[in-house]
């Protein structure tokens, strides 16, 4: 579903096959396992995440092996990457 220049506030918001655009998240619960998502100029305040099914099934297994702080360096990887840090497959 596409979602263009709407207000989400204190509400869960499942990620996973939609498109936000110019959209503003307040205070929201953002619910996502990994599947398609877009998201193009959007505002983002005060959010909390639930992953589901397979993300989080491998998150789990990525905290299993590597603990709490491996965890962490590995999302900030992500979420920070330095050039040449990240790597997709084809």
């Amino acid at each position: 579903m596409d979602f263009v220049e709407e207000t989400f506030e204190g509400v869960d918001v499942t990620l996973d096959g939609n498109s936000y655009e110019r959209c503003r998240f307040e205070s929201v619960n953002f619910i996502y396992g990994g599947g398609s998502l877009k998201m193009t100029d959007c505002h983002m305040n005060h959010f909390t995440w639930r992953f589901t099914g397979d993300l989080a099934n491998g998150l789990y297994a990525l905290h299993q092996l590597f603990g709490t702080e491996g965890l962490i360096t590995i999302i900030r990887g992500f979420t920070d990457p330095k050039a040449g840090t990240v790597g997709f497959p084809a």
